[in-house]
């Protein structure tokens, strides 16, 4: 009804705005215009508005992340125990160490990558499912990948920080290597860190190519399947919908595990 009423009104006007001298005409279809640029100026107004309210906001969260991990940093230093926990640990990481420092039985599994370190994933559950040894893996990986970025970016800032200043005395030296540790630790709103890419199975300079930027873990799970090196055989990850356990398919503790390719790729069929 309301769209069969404005196009009668839209009607009404263009024969109205005939019926009007040319002068008249062109006056009133000015005014028009000028009223439609003012209504998209104010648009434009609340869109730039709300981005600057959602910048600031957006500031204010990365500050809070950066004190957080100062904080935690120094909340893992002061105790012994805690030494060795990295900050920014996942879940599975921290389920995995607190297993093992109460002497539960836990699952250990070396992951091998293609010119990358391997993952060493601890499994807390008492019979962990290939699904929880994927996404104990994904989890990971994922951490890894992001601690190795920003072990490079830090570095990458040291390096450029000393080269603008290979005059400065050494007390200067000094202040620009702690102003370099500091923004190790809270430098994360500074520069965003890339998503994950195919880095996380291999490396991209081993296998001599870039690979495609933004990929996520249901993408590579189609692409790629676990391979034991212990057997010499590969796993069915998708055996029983997931929900097989590791002694089912031949997986022990301290098994050996790499990456390969799947000689059919799934499309789009979701993995677990």
């Amino acid at each position: 009804m309301d769209t069969s009423r404005e196009r009668r009104k839209m009607v009404q006007m263009k024969k109205q705005l005939k019926l009007l001298p040319i002068n008249l005409r062109k006056k009133a279809i000015r005014e028009a215009r000028n009223l439609a640029g003012i209504q998209q100026q104010k648009v434009q107004r609340k869109l730039k508005k709300r981005n600057k309210q959602n910048d600031f906001e957006r500031a204010e969260h990365n500050a809070m992340l950066a004190a957080t991990d100062q904080e935690l940093q120094q909340i893992l230093a002061d105790y012994e125990e805690l030494a060795d926990v990295p900050f920014d640990c996942t879940p599975a990481e921290l389920l995995g160490m607190i297993a093992t420092a109460e002497g539960r039985a836990t699952t250990t599994i070396y992951v091998q990558r293609d010119g990358l370190s391997t993952l060493k994933i601890v499994l807390h559950q008492r019979s962990p499912t290939i699904a929880q040894l994927k996404s104990a893996i994904a989890s990971i990986a994922l951490a890894q990948h992001k601690r190795r970025q920003r072990n490079e970016r830090h570095r990458a800032l040291a390096e450029d920080v000393a080269g603008q200043h290979e005059d400065a005395t050494s007390d200067q030296q000094q202040q620009v290597a702690m102003v370099a540790n500091a923004g190790a630790g809270a430098g994360n709103e500074a520069i965003k860190l890339p998503r994950s890419s195919c880095e996380l199975v291999n490396s991209a300079q081993r296998n001599g190519h870039e690979h495609r930027a933004l990929v996520s873990w249901r993408f590579l799970w189609r692409c790629f399947a676990l391979f034991n090196v212990d057997t010499n055989q590969p796993i069915d990850d998708n055996a029983a919908n997931g929900r097989a356990t590791l002694t089912a398919l031949g997986i022990e503790n301290g098994s050996k595990l790499k990456f390969v390719h799947r000689v059919k790729y799934f499309g789009r069929k979701r993995q677990t």
